[in-house]
């Protein structure tokens, strides 16, 4: 019996291996059968559990205002004002954490008070700024694309094509957010809302003032019964010029951003490097 001990557990050991590679190999197959799943944003995420953060009744009632509502959906947020302000307060407090933890670990030098001020700063400062910037590059999105999808809407109309036959055709297979928002306002029209409300719909939830001037184009073409086909062809000569002086005043304030790293990082080594030979000199002479 002895002998067949090592027998026996060389015996378990080789079907208990061949019983693991089995399940890895049966795992790993229902794994590649399943349809892989969109990962999901962080906005998404986060949207069922910032509203449960306790924030004081004054601040919640300033920073989850009515307008916080529009201004989160121009940036593309599902969120309720009240998440917001769940996000406001908890940057505010890991600023501060993070500030009193940078005066600890310096001993409150200067440095120390100067890093943990700037923390304190970008934790109160710091959702709004990141608001701001979503929404300010989703109106660059949409301006920018709007030209070229108004150039295909119109090629359609001239072809013969009603409205919503060419709206559905141009929006189908049309890329980035503007794409996105087209298919979403057709998806509500083919619900059975009206086209108007639709189109109005989607104009408020985006920040874009040339998307607004192409949905109040169609509603007043629709009033007079004129041309829509020209109106847009006209419409996209503007946003073009539009956008091409846009593209004009960023290229005069570039120099004027330019400084600002010159003078705060080039500058001082620039003056290190000339100066603390001669500086060191003297010093050392004396």
């Amino acid at each position: 019996m002895q002998d067949l001990a090592p027998l026996v557990a060389t015996l378990v050991a080789a079907a208990t291996a061949l019983l693991t590679l089995a399940l890895m190999e049966r795992l790993g197959a229902m794994r590649r059968a399943r349809p892989p799943r969109a990962p999901v944003p962080w906005p998404e995420r986060l949207a069922p559990l910032l509203p449960e953060v306790p924030v004081p009744p004054p601040l919640k009632r300033r920073w989850a205002s009515p307008g916080q509502a529009l201004r989160l959906a121009h940036a593309g947020l599902p969120w309720q004002p009240a998440a917001l302000a769940g996000l406001r307060w908890l940057s505010l407090w890991l600023g501060l954490l993070l500030a009193g933890l940078v005066l600890w670990r310096r001993g409150g030098d200067l440095l120390g008070w100067t890093l943990a001020g700037l923390l304190l700063l970008a934790g109160a400062l710091g959702p709004q700024a990141w608001l701001s910037l979503r929404v300010e590059r989703r109106q660059r999105a949409l301006d920018h694309a709007l030209p070229d999808f108004l150039d295909r809407l119109a090629l359609g109309l001239e072809a013969g094509l009603g409205f919503e036959v060419a709206l559905r055709r141009t929006a189908a297979d049309f890329p980035g957010l503007l794409g996105e928002e087209l298919r979403r306002a057709v998806r509500q029209i083919d619900l059975g809302h009206p086209r108007a409300r639709a189109l109005e719909e989607m104009a408020v939830r985006n920040p874009s003032q040339d998307l607004r001037a192409f949905v109040a184009a169609v509603r007043q073409a629709d009033r007079l019964g004129t041309s829509l086909a020209r109106t847009l062809r006209v419409q996209t000569a503007l946003l073009r010029a539009h956008r091409r002086r846009r593209a004009q005043e960023a290229s005069r304030r570039l120099p004027v951003l330019i400084v600002f790293p010159l003078v705060f990082f080039f500058l001082p080594a620039l003056l290190i490097i000339f100066l603390a030979p001669p500086i060191l000199h003297l010093f050392l002479a004396r």
